[in-house]
């Protein structure tokens, strides 16, 4: 065990040696230094209010609110329009998220707390998806590049096993996409506090599990959130890395583990919407975080139902992977 450990380092250091490796880091924490002032910017250009009223009569209001989502949600599961059924994931969080302040007296929050505006501003800008695009870009140059490179049939004669090379490269990738995960989250953190406030630090939110309500700290929801954007981004990394493992190719292995990134999950994500075979597709429920943040976009699913199923399909990808790299010639 203490060898494999030393293979992780020694693929770790050569990671972080390419100098790819540390421009794309630097990229993300320019890029995220950009968003959150450009965002800062536009809410004072625009005047937007820190802080909304909220009424005597929230309930009330509330009540209204949560009739109408329950019609709207009818007359969705009513319709013979597949997209209009996209909208029921989100109807149903809406009303579940009702019923429970007004069951339980939860009145509306007057200002967002830090940690909520800081989750809200990740999931739209997008980070996950661009760590998932350096992450497969640093698998394919750890994995596919050594084969372009010729380094690989050094690694080989190694006293190490086959398998043991290549789990310590996915090991390797693992950990560079958890190090930018966790870079995001804390540069995200800080510039949201220090633009708009460390505001309701111990706060309480609301996170829908597709079932129901639970009501925790927001500092926890806010973790879950980002851990499932990095279970997202590591779905991405093993199907990189079967790519690369079986290709062997730098530009294939990139090429079409980008595509399914940008344009395969999108392309799958609207089968489902039409057919329901569609949801059994890989890739096509791995936003993992949209589940509580924005409800499922996929009439019926749920977390727990796309979390299997990704599982399921890595493991796969991965033993067809290990499977390839084993058998053939170096």
């Amino acid at each position: 065990m203490g060898s494999f450990f030393t293979l992780v380092s020694i693929e770790n250091t050569k990671l972080w040696k390419r100098v790819s490796a540390k421009v794309m880091f630097l990229i993300m924490i320019i890029l995220i230094l950009a968003a959150t002032g450009i965002y800062k910017y536009y809410t004072v250009s625009q005047k937007v209010p820190n802080t909304t009223t909220v009424s005597q009569n929230w309930k009330q209001e509330l009540q209204a609110n949560v009739a109408l989502q329950k019609i709207q949600l009818k007359q969705a599961e009513d319709g013979k329009n597949n997209i209009s059924k996209v909208l029921t994931g989100s109807l149903k969080k809406g009303i579940a998220e009702g019923e429970y302040r007004i069951s339980n007296d939860i009145k509306p929050e007057s200002q967002k707390s830090v940690w909520s505006r800081s989750t809200k501003f990740s999931t739209d800008a997008g980070y996950s998806r661009l760590i998932a695009l350096f992450v497969i870009i640093a698998c394919s140059a750890l994995v596919a590049g050594e084969f372009s490179e010729g380094t690989m049939k050094m690694m080989i004669s190694r006293p190490y096993k086959r398998y043991e090379i290549l789990s310590a490269k996915l090991v390797a990738t693992i950990i560079y996409g958890l190090e930018l995960l966790v870079a995001t989250f804390l540069l995200n953190f800080i510039m949201m506090g220090v633009l708009f406030g460390f505001n309701g630090l111990g706060a309480k939110e609301m996170l829908w599990t597709s079932s129901s309500i639970m009501y925790i700290p927001a500092a926890l929801k806010t973790i879950i959130v980002f851990v499932l954007d990095y279970l997202q981004v590591l779905v991405y990394v093993i199907i990189a890395f079967a790519i690369s493992a079986i290709s062997r190719s730098r530009s294939i292995a990139t090429g079409f583990s980008l595509f399914l990134l940008f344009v395969g999950s999108t392309i799958i994500n609207m089968v489902a919407m039409f057919f329901s075979w569609g949801q059994y597709l890989p890739l096509g429920m791995s936003n993992f975080s949209g589940f509580v943040t924005s409800g499922s976009s996929i009439d019926g699913t749920t977390l727990a139902f796309a979390l299997g199923l990704s599982a399921i399909y890595s493991i796969i990808f991965a033993f067809v992977g290990y499977y390839v790299f084993e058998k053939r010639d170096i």
